[in-house]
């Protein structure tokens, strides 16, 4: 149990949140940039945010992906 009386599950919550968040973040800024290069390569004003939308999705379905692998992955040590 943890300090609070709870049985663990709020910190893997925080990660979890944490990491879905990293990934999201990171593929806006990510895809968001490539974005905007490109808008000032062919001298437009909206592929920046096609990018950032872009890299929002990819980013979740990363995380997603991420969470599956993970669960399915089996625990190193179980069987020692």
């Amino acid at each position: 149990m943890s300090h609070d009386g709870t049985n663990g599950s709020r910190p893997a919550e925080i990660s979890r949140f944490r990491e879905n968040f990293n990934y999201i973040v990171g593929g806006i800024i990510a895809w968001g940039l490539i974005g905007w290069l490109l808008d000032f390569l062919l001298d437009t004003r909206w592929i920046w945010i096609v990018g950032a939308l872009l890299g929002a999705v990819a980013g979740y379905y990363l995380a997603f992906l991420h969470r599956k692998d993970r669960a399915t992955r089996p625990v190193r040590g179980a069987d020692e």
